[in-house]
């Protein structure tokens, strides 16, 4: 796996702390359900980067799985609604940033100089 982590909302700010994890680690690299969670949303371009987005069913807090077209960059376990609500948000703004990004320079790259 290329990193995992536990995501908690200290003072108002994220933190990504290392995790270990071996279940999870592995439902991740075999793309299977993850153990005791259920789909929520896909954010963003699976050809650019995307975030796959998941609630715990019985507890708080969801998983997070972002890959780009080269795959699995991280998966990220928020264990508090708070923490979960507060990655979604984050998450979301870094994946809309980058299609946006994307964009812009896709269209700089086909304006003539000029």
């Amino acid at each position: 796996m290329s990193e995992l982590y536990t995501v908690t909302a200290e003072e108002g700010r994220l933190r990504f702390l290392p995790r270990t994890d071996a279940a999870l680690e592995q439902a991740v690299l075999d793309e299977s359900p993850l153990p005791g969670c259920e789909f929520v949303s896909r954010l963003g371009d699976p050809g650019l980067l995307h975030c796959v987005v998941f609630r715990h069913e019985q507890k708080p807090g969801g998983v997070f799985v972002v890959e780009d077209d080269n795959g699995l960059l991280f998966a990220a376990v928020a264990e508090t609604n708070l923490a979960y609500a507060m990655a979604l948000g984050r998450l979301g703004k870094m994946i809309s940033y980058a299609r946006y990004s994307a964009d812009i320079f896709a269209e700089n790259m086909l304006d003539d100089d000029d």
